[in-house]
């Protein structure tokens, strides 16, 4: 049910049937396991004489469990495209950062759309503990140059804005 990625110093707790759960079988089932991977990690990598890695959770289609997974040590909730950006931050507080949520399926459109999504995606986000994504995985049959063009858009829509 668990798939962890170590990238970077970050590790990043899938939990992708949330969707398929619910709020009450979800806070049964799948917000203990959370809670203690996150506390188990953090303590075996304090154990190990090691810096805190930052831990990011993604519950796809789990937008009704925003506020529980803010109570946790997480740094960062991962949220999916249909969760809108200015209500999560609402959820989780400002203490936390955000991660996502552009539909991957927006990578198979034309470069000036992806573009415009990548814009509009960073903009309602904002600026400050942010890490633009995806919503979810990239499909095996993306074009590269589209994929590229994403990590392009947000690095040129993630700049602060000129005040000259």
């Amino acid at each position: 049910m668990f798939d962890c990625v170590l990238v970077f110093q970050i590790l990043q707790v899938f939990e992708s049937h949330a969707e398929h759960l619910g709020p009450q079988l979800f806070r049964e089932f799948a917000l203990p396991y959370l809670k203690q991977i996150c506390e188990e990690v953090k303590a075996d990598v304090k154990k190990a004489g090691f810096d805190d890695i930052p831990m990011i959770v993604f519950p796809k289609g789990g937008h009704f469990a925003l506020k529980d997974l803010a109570a946790l040590d997480y740094e960062v909730i991962g949220i999916d495209w249909t969760v809108d950006p200015a209500w999560a931050r609402e959820v989780v507080g400002p203490n936390k950062a955000l991660q996502g949520n552009l539909d991957p399926c927006t990578l198979y459109a034309d470069k000036k759309y992806i573009d415009d999504a990548v814009k509009a995606m960073i903009n309602k986000f904002g600026r400050q503990r942010y890490i633009a994504n995806l919503g979810h995985g990239i499909y095996p049959d993306m074009d590269p140059e589209h994929v590229a063009t994403f990590v392009d858009a947000v690095h040129k829509h993630s700049k602060k804005p000129d005040t000259h």
